[in-house]
C-alpha cells in the first residue's frame, strides 16, 4: 500500500472511531510503529487529528449546514432511498410532523398511496412538493404549512409563532432531520432549527430522525434531542458508526435502521 493511501486511511479510522493506538494501527496496516508515527507526524497538519501519548485523536470540529443550494445535491441517492424507506411508515388516518431539509423534502417525494393522513410541516418546499402529489392524485391527505418568519435561505417558517401554533397539535409521527450526531445526540446547526426539533417532539408520539451516514460520528452547535427521545434513527450503510456512538444508542434503546446503498448511480 502507498503511504499516501495508509495515510489517508489512518485519517479515517480515527474521525470514525474518534481515537486509535499506534500499536493497533501498526498491526491493521502491517507496518512498524515508526512508520505510523511518520504518518500520524503528517496527519496532524490536516487539522483533523491530533497525536496524544500511544496514538492520536480526532479533533471535534462543529459543523454547520451547507447551503440549501448544495444540500440538494449532496447525497442525493442516499436521501432518496432513505425518503422511500420512512415514507412506509406513514399510515392512513395517521397524523404526521415532517421537518425541513433536503432529506425532508426527499421523504415527500416519496409518499404514495395513503389515504387521509395530515402532514404538518414548516417548510415550504416540503409543503409545496406534498401539495402537488395530492393534486396528481399520488395520496390523499391534508397539508399544513406552519406560519411564521420566513427564513430566505431555507423557505423554512420559524419563531414563536411557529412554535406556538405547534403546540396546538398532536402527531402521531414526526420525522426529524439532524445537522449532526454524535455521541451527545441529535445536533442542530442553530438554537431555532433546535427549538423546533423539540418542538415536534414534544407533540409527537412516535419520533424518526432521517440522516444520511455522511452525518454520523460528527458535531454540530446546538444539541436538539438526546438519543433516548427518538424511536428510530433512520440513516443509509455508506459510512460507518463508531463503535462509541453505537454503543451510546444501544444504550438509550433507539433502534437503528441502515437502509442499503448498494445500486448507489
Amino acid at each position: 500500500m502507498l503511504s499516501e493511501q495508509r495515510q489517508y486511511e489512518i485519517t479515517e479510522w480515527i474521525c470514525r472511531e474518534g481515537k486509535a493506538s499506534i500499536g493497533e494501527l501498526a498491526e491493521h496496516f502491517g507496518v512498524s510503529g515508526e512508520t505510523i508515527r511518520r504518518d500520524l507526524n503528517l496527519i496532524v497538519k490536516q487539522n483533523r487529528v491530533r497525536k496524544v501519548h500511544g496514538g492520536a485523536v480526532a479533533i471535534r470540529h462543529p459543523i454547520r449546514d451547507e447551503s440549501y443550494a448544495v444540500r440538494q445535491v449532496q447525497n442525493a441517492y442516499n436521501k432518496q432511498k432513505i425518503g422511500e424507506y420512512a415514507a412506509r411508515l406513514i399510515e392512513d388516518h395517521s397524523i404526521v410532523g415532517i421537518d425541513s431539509g433536503t432529506c425532508a423534502e426527499a421523504l415527500a417525494r416519496a409518499i404514495y398511496h395513503v389515504q387521509d393522513v395530515t402532514l404538518i410541516t414548516h417548510s415550504m418546499p416540503v409543503a409545496t412538493i406534498l401539495a402537488g402529489k395530492i393534486a396528481a392524485g399520488d395520496f390523499d391527505g391534508t397539508v399544513i404549512l406552519l406560519g411564521g418568519t420566513v427564513n430566505p435561505e431555507t423557505c423554512t417558517l420559524g419563531g414563536m409563532s411557529t412554535l406556538l401554533q405547534l403546540e396546538s397539535y398532536h402527531m402521531d409521527k414526526v420525522f426529524l432531520a439532524a445537522t449532526a450526531i454524535s455521541i451527545d445526540g441529535i445536533m442542530a446547526g442553530d438554537e431555532a432549527d433546535g427549538q423546533m426539533t423539540k418542538a415536534f417532539l414534544r407533540r409527537s408520539e412516535i419520533a424518526y430522525v432521517i440522516a444520511e451516514s455522511e452525518k454520523l460520528n460528527r458535531q454540530s452547535f446546538y444539541r436538539a434531542s438526546e438519543f433516548d427521545e427518538i424511536t428510530v434513527l433512520i440513516t443509509d450503510d455508506e459510512h460507518p458508526m463508531s463503535s462509541d456512538l453505537q454503543v451510546r444508542i444501544a444504550e438509550s434503546g433507539t433502534e437503528i435502521v441502515c437502509v442499503p446503498i448498494t445500486q448507489k448511480k
